[in-house]
């Protein structure tokens, strides 16, 4: 009998002034068990430094076979899977805590990018046959959802950890080009199944 694959799911909470992030709500409702896997969800604050340290120590303790980090892009309409992180903080507006690094390295030694080892073009595959929007990215920004990608696809790399991990972009739910608007929620939540 094969093992019980391990999957941390990740969110955000709020930030910038707004009441809601899809992603932390995506993530406390998501109760799905699904056969052959065990799943740990975690919100994140949006500070750089500290959701890297939290996400970092729950890793440590769960060894994850799946990292998937979920974040919000208020720009999109569509479910962006990120491919690629960048080894640079430079934010447009403070994280949670007031802090606004520019053009800051996340990793002295670090390579100038990582990529998702998400299988990528089958997820993309599974959520546009349940006729989702959904689009692969290959710039994920540089505020805390970069910080947070880069930095545990770093991290694994480094500690040889057996995760597989990325970063997926929500938009908000009034965004999501979708017939009912009232289903963004739910379509999102069958996204991440």
């Amino acid at each position: 009998m094969s093992r019980t694959k391990k999957i941390l799911i990740t969110g955000f909470e709020p930030f910038d002034g707004g009441e809601i992030n899809p992603s932390e709500i995506l993530v406390e409702k998501f109760d799905s068990e699904i056969p052959g896997f065990e799943i740990h969800k975690l919100i994140l604050p949006v500070v750089f430094k500290k959701s890297l340290a939290i996400l970092k120590k729950e890793a440590f303790f769960l060894n994850p076979d799946f990292i998937i980090c979920l974040g919000l892009n208020a720009k999109v309409s569509e479910i962006n899977l990120e491919a690629i992180a960048h080894n640079l903080d430079d934010a447009r507006t403070d994280d949670n805590e007031g802090n606004r690094p520019q053009e800051e390295v996340i990793f002295e030694d670090g390579p100038e990018t990582l990529d998702s080892t998400l299988p990528l073009k089958e997820m993309e595959d599974a959520i546009l046959e349940a006729q989702i929007p959904v689009a692969i990215s290959r710039d994920c920004g540089r505020f805390v959802c970069n910080h947070v990608f880069y930095g545990i696809r770093r991290i694994i790399d480094m500690k040889k950890m057996r995760a597989k991990a990325g970063f997926v972009h929500l938009p908000p739910f009034e965004k999501l080009n979708v017939a009912q608007q009232s289903r963004a929620l739910e379509v999102m939540l069958s996204a991440l199944k």
